[in-house]
């Protein structure tokens, strides 16, 4: 549902919510309220000024929008400017103090945010945003959403001085932060990371966050299940994730459990004798055989010859001769291999299948997009003033909500799916 904004005649704002050209008085007017007012209205109802409810979470997407670095610039944004007090649909004699952001943090919790976000998303998905037809992918591709997993430091803008502890671990003001992995960038690298899922056309999913140490091997499959959770009537089909997911446990999990085909950018992989480089299967004369099909329900790949050697001279000799070749079936010598062998060397999505080789691409693309919200995402690094996971896990779900709304303003405006693939 939109609505219409409500401003008196004489208000300063009156040329801003005139002005035709003024995006972000367009933005705001394209916000669906009944992605917001639902959750409100469970968790925050009958605190604080009357209208201050769903006015209130407009001006934290306001705050992300405009980079305003903390609440208390917030609060004084809104008190001195009658344009943001409009758009955010507030009485001009009642705004909120900074403390009245804190009190929303608390009431909402991750969860209540977390809530809003999946609404946003459910919209985008509605609009075909999630899943839109991609070109350059196979006829014969799964059907489901395709995600993207990544991560992001968060440098700790409170206090970093720790006390190194007897077992050779530092323990910080802040306990939820931790040292990361050294980076060009940060001298001392202390502070949070933030675990991502996207869709492929770069709307957020789900976030988690942890302390900078965390690896990412040890949170995706906690992402996963969170991601299942929140959208239990969404359909998923394959994850795409970089070199540092690349184990045999996750490929297995993720298969298993949750029948995504793990997409994962593979480290060096080394295969036994009597097979190639590439994990093509030999016959016994040494020739690789060729790949036939994956057969998903019974979990193997089927391999054939095709009598191949045929095709090369002096096939056919008292040292080298192989019964095969007499037979009937096309195919000739049939080898399976079986994915519980080795979900990462024989599993449903190896680097020589046609989805590998068209999805692996897209990564680059992705990465461009992970690198623009690391980067500029509102600058959401540089105006993370809050301490403690969940405070800094809020921080981060509000620029997913702005970024989700970001696209689908967007699309609304301009017909634009995806801001990181060209449909």
């Amino acid at each position: 549902m939109d609505y219409q904004l409500p401003f008196k005649l004489f208000s300063s704002a009156y040329d801003d919510l005139n002005d035709p050209d003024n995006q972000l008085v367009k933005y705001f007017a394209s916000i669906n309220l009944g992605n917001i007012s639902p959750i409100i209205n469970e968790r925050y109802v009958g605190i604080g000024p009357s209208g201050y409810g769903v006015s209130l979470f407009l001006t934290r997407i306001l705050k992300v929008k405009e980079i305003f670095f903390s609440d208390r610039v917030l609060a004084k944004k809104l008190a001195t400017n009658a344009t943001y007090r409009s758009i955010c649909l507030l009485d001009q004699s009642q705004t909120p103090s900074h403390n009245t952001f804190n009190t929303l943090r608390k009431r909402l919790g991750v969860e209540g945010f977390r809530n809003i976000h999946r609404r946003f998303v459910l919209e985008a998905h509605s609009l075909g945003l999630l899943n839109p037809d991609i070109p350059q992918l196979p006829k014969t591709i799964r059907k489901g959403i395709i995600v993207v997993g990544d991560s992001t430091f968060i440098r700790a803008t409170c206090s970093t001085r720790g006390e190194k502890q007897k077992d050779g671990s530092w323990l910080f003001q802040d306990d939820s932060v931790s040292f990361g992995r050294p980076n060009h960038k940060y001298r001392y690298p202390v502070g949070h990371k933030a675990h991502s899922l996207m869709s492929i056309t770069g709307i957020p999913l789900i976030s988690i966050v942890t302390a900078a140490g965390m690896s990412d091997q040890a949170i995706i499959i906690d992402l996963v299940k969170e991601l299942f959770r929140l959208y239990p009537d969404l359909s998923f089909a394959y994850i795409i994730l970089d070199r540092g997911y690349d184990s045999d446990e996750i490929h297995q999990v993720l298969y298993k459990t949750y029948n995504l085909l793990p997409i994962i950018i593979r480290k060096k992989m080394v295969y036994p004798k009597g097979f190639t480089r590439a994990g093509y299967p030999l016959c016994p004369f040494g020739y690789a055989l060729t790949r036939i099909g994956i057969d998903y329900k019974r979990k193997r790949t089927k391999y054939c010859c095709r009598k191949i050697c045929t095709k090369k001279p002096k096939y056919q000799t008292e040292l080298f001769y192989c019964d095969k070749v007499d037979s009937k079936n096309p195919n000739g010598l049939t080898i399976y291999t079986h994915f519980k062998d080795s979900y990462r060397k024989y599993g449903p999505a190896t680097p020589s299948t046609i989805i590998y080789k068209r999805l692996k691409p897209l990564r680059t693309a992705i990465e461009r997009e992970y690198g623009l919200i690391k980067e500029n995402r509102y600058r959401m690094e540089y105006i993370n003033t809050y301490t403690g996971l969940e405070n800094v896990a809020i921080h981060v779900i509000e620029h997913d909500i702005t970024l989700t709304q970001d696209i689908i303003f967007d699309f609304k405006r301009s017909g634009l799916k995806s801001p990181v693939l060209k449909l």
